[in-house]
């Protein structure tokens, strides 16, 4: 979450870290000049006059705005600008998706619901700035710019699920989308707005279908429903989490996206998730038709035939280890508690302790790095 907030307000971001960081470094010095008053290396006018200069410090960087020099002002980034998904078209088609999205830029306060569990999706949000918060069980799930919240469900609705012949188990595991979506493909969780304002861009079919029908802007699109499908109602098959599905389509799956038609030999243990299209089932002279969406997991190699329709991810068992292993590379933020983003200001002037001479107290502060508590 700490990297998605730096990521949507970077401006915000660099003056906020920036106070924090002023705070604490006074806050460190308050501590420090404490401990040599306390030893008698400062009288007390030097200390009350040094001390009282920290405090109003401390005083004017929680209470006062942060003034930015002249000539630093900045406007504020338009919200369609931020979007990488139409960063690389043409200007013309820039300016052409600029207008439409146009009439979908929405503002939400605070804790405002844009999702409800349980409910029909009519609309996904395409997140232009700042955070959304899927609460699932205990564990919540973070979305931020680029991310579509509600494009699985809204995706999904335009697919009527009917029968489909079976294979042997022995052949494939099938897991079909309508036996994994709860009551008629309603939304997934409860998303909300996390941590201030948002900024994003209402979704519903027609313009959807108008994003999957450009070209240049389809597979980004197939990619971000196939992400949110997969994390949410495949992820305990797969034993995946977010990331590690992300990184399968993103760098290791195979997409297959307006192939002319052909047959394509899968090996054992390979997966194939269909997203959009069919494909023919090819055994022992029997044709055997998958519809989407659904996900296959073969025991056994086996001939798929592909056709200009289908919209489809591959990728292998290996594929999933190694996604493990890359997410080693990835570097996170550790865990930071809050007093170090949101300390607090008492108001009250720190008691002057009676001093006292001691050694332990001077090596004390000969190693200022063993100072972890802060005065609030």
């Amino acid at each position: 979450m700490l990297h998605d907030l730096r990521q949507s307000y970077k401006g915000c971001w660099r003056i906020h870290m920036t106070k924090q960081c002023a705070q604490m470094l006074l806050r460190y010095e308050s501590k420090a000049i404490t401990e040599l008053y306390k030893t008698g290396i400062l009288d007390e006018t030097e200390y009350s006059h040094i001390f009282g200069l920290i405090e109003k410090k401390l005083f004017d960087l929680e209470f006062y705005r942060v003034r930015i020099p002249k000539g630093h002002l900045k406007p504020i980034k338009n919200a369609f600008d931020l979007l990488l998904l139409f960063q690389s078209l043409p200007n013309s088609e820039k300016a052409r998706w600029h207008a439409i999205m146009k009439s979908k830029h929405r503002w939400f306060q605070p804790d405002e619901i844009l999702l409800k569990k349980g409910q029909r999706v009519l609309n996904a949000y395409l997140i232009a700035r700042g955070i959304v918060e899927c609460k699932i069980d205990t564990m919540p799930i973070y979305y931020r710019s680029g991310n579509i919240v509600g494009i699985d469900v809204l995706f999904a609705q335009n697919f009527t699920m009917h029968g489909t012949s079976s294979v042997s188990s022995e052949v494939l595991e099938t897991y079909r989308i309508d036996a994994l979506f709860p009551q008629n493909l309603t939304a997934y969780g409860t998303y909300s707005v996390c941590g201030g304002l948002l900024e994003a861009y209402r979704i519903d079919a027609r313009l959807l279908n108008q994003l999957l029908n450009d070209e240049t802007l389809a597979p980004s699109i197939y990619h971000e429903i196939a992400l949110h499908l997969l994390s949410n109602y495949y992820q305990a098959r797969l034993k995946l989490n977010r990331l590690q599905l992300r990184l399968i389509l993103h760098k290791r799956a195979k997409f297959y996206w307006k192939q002319p038609e052909k047959s394509i030999q899968f090996q054992d243990n390979q997966r194939l998730f269909i997203l959009e299209g069919n494909v023919m089932y090819l055994s022992n002279g029997q044709n055997h038709k998958y519809d989407a969406i659904q996900l296959q997991i073969f025991d056994r190699e086996a001939e798929i035939l592909f056709n200009p329709s289908t919209v489809a991810y591959s990728w292998t068992d290996d594929d999933e280890i190694f996604s493990d292993k890359d997410i080693i590379s990835i570097q996170t933020f550790g865990s930071i508690s809050n007093d170090l983003f949101y300390p607090g200001y008492s108001g009250k002037i720190t008691e002057y302790s009676e001093r006292r001479h001691s050694e332990s107290v001077l090596d004390h502060v000969k190693h200022f790095n063993d100072v972890h508590e802060m005065p609030s």
